[in-house]
């Protein structure tokens, strides 16, 4: 397959909401396999996802405003505006917000998996169209593979 550039406008990009804003730049099917991108605005003390890991891509997060709170295998870190996290394949993570900030996050994984139908589906079962059991048969889909962490839980999110 021959790379091409893309480009997304901001009045083109999708926006999902479920408990958070999420707006979905490119997905691996546009880039070529290469990589997907999205952005996630979170209210403070708002919980961005669950503990999961990835099998096939690494995560790499940048804190464009405010702070977050994200798990790294079974440590609690907090990350404020400029910082930057790279989660390697298999390593558990969740992120949340601080509870006194607010967030916004750029998102950006590689190699690229088809994410965008998951957020959609995740969007779906926080507004009751969908049960959450739906969750367990797509996550070799789309390379999200959720876990349990005493320590998230013990942090007081979900």
């Amino acid at each position: 397959m021959t790379a091409r550039a893309v480009v997304v406008h901001a009045d083109d990009a999708e926006i999902i909401q479920a408990g958070t804003t999420q707006t979905l730049l490119a997905d691996s099917s546009a880039t070529g396999g290469i990589t997907g991108a999205n952005l996630i605005s979170i209210p403070a003390g708002g919980d961005g996802a669950h503990p999961h890991v990835h099998e096939k891509s690494a995560e790499v997060f940048y804190v464009l405003d405010g702070a977050m709170e994200i798990l790294l295998d079974d440590r609690i870190e907090t990350v404020g505006k400029g910082g930057f996290v790279v989660v390697p394949p298999g390593v558990p993570h969740a992120f949340a917000a601080t509870e006194d900030s607010a967030v916004e996050i750029f998102i950006y994984i590689t190699p690229g998996v088809d994410r965008f139908e998951f957020f959609r589906l995740l969007q779906r079962i926080t507004r009751g169209e969908e049960p959450e059991s739906a969750l367990e048969d797509i996550q070799d889909r789309y390379d999200v593979h959720f876990t349990t962490s005493p320590v998230w839980d013990a942090a007081g999110h979900r």
